[in-house]
């Protein structure tokens, strides 16, 4: 069980090239809960976070896994996601409103008025394909914290950009951090995900899919309970959606420079390509302890 697992910082090599990605790892929890033994397995763009990664991941701290009451190492392996964010500040814009003035030559969101008037701070994260025309489509809110109006303005100011025409549509990622100017400083909030068996079906017939739920936190970041708003394929991932969700720890939204409790949206990605499934063999015969139990997937 986890007790400390602090993000790690964003290269500045990365966010100067505007990079995004994320990095594998296994690695060692040893008996007295601190992290040995640890190695990349796979990085997406190489050559940005891996370092990074790697000193994060050694900074953890666990309640180490017991045998017969008696604690033992184990093996874990997880995933690191390096994303940028935008930060959107209640102050005058070049659009008109309470918003940043441009993102990357784009109008930024509205700091919507009464959330600066509550004091109240967040984030909202926007999912969108950008047709080979530059135009943005199917624009979706991906995460928020809390629900309502951080959703609106950050979705707002997305369906009104524009890119330079290319042969291929994309898929792009924005998310938003929604913050007082007044505010003090503190580090990004993590997204610690929990673990969950991939549904059968998904895993023999290699089907991958999305769930999209919405979450109740306490003020500490804690799902406290979940509720599936949607899936794809319909139904096939519920339950694991559901079991993840209510063993992660998510950014709280923060009110007068206190964190809160509030309700917030969540969507989780499955792919079979990278779980772990029944039956399964794929391991690191490079790495230690050979006859230990098989890490799960985090």
């Amino acid at each position: 069980m986890p007790l400390s697992r602090e993000a790690p910082p964003y290269p500045e090599s990365a966010r100067l090239a505007n990079a995004e990605g994320s990095v594998e790892l296994a690695f060692t929890v040893l008996r007295d809960g601190s992290v040995g033994w640890a190695r990349i397995l796979k990085a997406e763009p190489s050559g940005f976070f891996e370092s990074a990664a790697l000193d994060g991941v050694r900074g953890w701290r666990f309640s180490p896994a017991l045998r017969d009451g008696a604690p033992v190492e184990c093996r874990v392996q997880t995933r690191v996601r390096f994303t940028l964010s935008d930060a959107i500040a209640a102050g005058p814009g070049l659009h008109g409103g309470l918003g940043a003035p441009e993102v990357d030559g784009q109008p930024g969101p509205a700091y919507p008025e009464a959330a600066r008037l509550a004091r109240l701070e967040g984030h909202a994260e926007v999912g969108f394909t950008v047709g080979s025309d530059g135009r943005v489509l199917h624009a979706q809110v991906r995460s928020a914290m809390p629900r309502g109006e951080f959703e609106a303005a950050a979705l707002a100011a997305v369906r009104s950009w524009r890119f330079p025409p290319r042969e291929q549509a994309r898929e792009l990622r924005r998310r938003f951090d929604f913050k007082l100017p007044d505010s003090p400083p503190r580090p990004p909030g993590a997204m610690l995900f929990a673990s969950a068996a991939l549904p059968a079906e998904a895993c023999s017939q290699r089907i991958g899919g999305w769930a999209r739920l919405e979450i109740d936190v306490d003020a500490q970041g804690r799902v406290q309970a979940a509720r599936v708003l949607a899936t794809e394929p319909a139904g096939l991932f519920d339950a694991a959606a559901l079991a993840i969700a209510r063993g992660s720890r998510v950014a709280p939204p923060w009110r007068n420079g206190e964190p809160v409790a509030a309700t917030g949206l969540l969507t989780l990605e499955f792919s079979p390509d990278d779980a772990r499934c029944p039956g399964d063999d794929r391991g690191d015969p490079r790495g230690p302890g050979r006859g230990a139990p098989a890490p799960r997937v985090s």
